[in-house]
């Protein structure tokens, strides 16, 4: 029988993960700027306003995640929700 290993990350650092959308899969890069503890629901996050989430609780540990424009752009940043299951630390 197997053991689920547990994903665990901190504000600041820097995660990696693939989403798709509209047939394409792009990676994403960015650093955790809030940490929401399991069964609480993101609606309550600082960054609620910024995301475009249901706000169902989810039962494990969840992160909201920036991500920065590129340099020299006016964009402004973007926060995303991700599934814990598919960040990882990035390590570039």
């Amino acid at each position: 029988m197997g053991v689920k290993q547990v994903k665990r990350f901190k504000e600041d650092d820097e995660v990696i993960w693939s989403s798709q959308a509209g047939g394409s899969e792009k990676v994403k890069i960015g650093l955790v700027v809030e940490v929401i503890p399991a069964g609480s629901s993101v609606k309550k996050s600082r960054f609620a306003i910024f995301l475009d989430a249901p706000g169902m609780a989810r039962s494990e540990e969840s992160y909201i995640v920036c991500v920065g424009p590129n340099p020299g752009s006016r964009a402004k940043p973007k926060y995303y929700w991700p599934r814990t299951s598919a960040l990882s630390l990035n390590t570039n």
